[in-house]
């Protein structure tokens, strides 16, 4: 096995993949703090940090026969890790909807965390129908900014509602595209760039 600290010996990944166990130790035990501290680092919290490192190791020993056949285990193993972190924030993301739905009152929202994702929310909003078509972004923004229906819409611009209807559907499309893509593209960004 290598004395290399910073890669793990391929020979390690075959004994994983047929299930030794001491090597998955040796696995966890390289890769471990330097999980913790990336999912920390985009997270901010040490709980959900340690979670996720359980959640990725986890995942990793139930797919332990594909890892001999790996050709750069920092790659792939740091995917797992981005993508668990993203399912968090997808989580977090669906929860404060849920919460705003629920909620009678603004004041009872957690304002740390929640503020952040909505204000990261909705500058990838703007920046989604900022590169719409012209007559999609007038659609979009007469009725999610100024909430006209789209009769009203139709009226204003002087097209049909179904028109309206056409470009409201394609411009919903492209934003969610956008936001998907977005929101995949911060979360790495965000663990190179701070």
């Amino acid at each position: 096995m290598s004395s290399d600290n910073s890669h793990i010996d391929k020979s390690v990944l075959h004994l994983v993949s047929i299930g030794d166990e001491k090597a998955f130790r040796i696995l966890f035990d390289h890769y471990r703090d330097r999980f913790y501290w990336v999912v920390f680092k985009m997270t901010g919290l040490e709980d959900i940090a340690e979670e996720t490192v359980q959640e990725v190791f986890i995942n990793i020993w139930r797919q332990r026969e594909s890892l001999a056949e790996i050709k750069d285990p920092d790659a792939y193993f740091f995917t797992i890790v981005y993508r668990q972190v993203y399912r968090f924030y997808k989580k977090q993301a669906l929860e404060i909807k849920l919460r705003q739905f629920v909620s009678e009152s603004p004041e009872s929202k957690n304002v740390t965390e929640e503020n952040v994702l909505e204000k990261e929310r909705e500058r990838f909003i703007q920046e989604a129908v900022a590169r719409l078509p012209t007559q999609q972004k007038r659609v979009f923004e007469l009725s999610k900014l100024e909430g006209l229906s789209r009769e009203q819409i139709a009226e204003e611009m002087e097209i049909s509602p179904n028109t309206v209807r056409n470009h409201m559907a394609e411009g919903m499309k492209s934003v969610r595209a956008y936001l998907k893509n977005s929101l995949a593209h911060w979360i790495a960004l965000w663990f190179f760039f701070t």
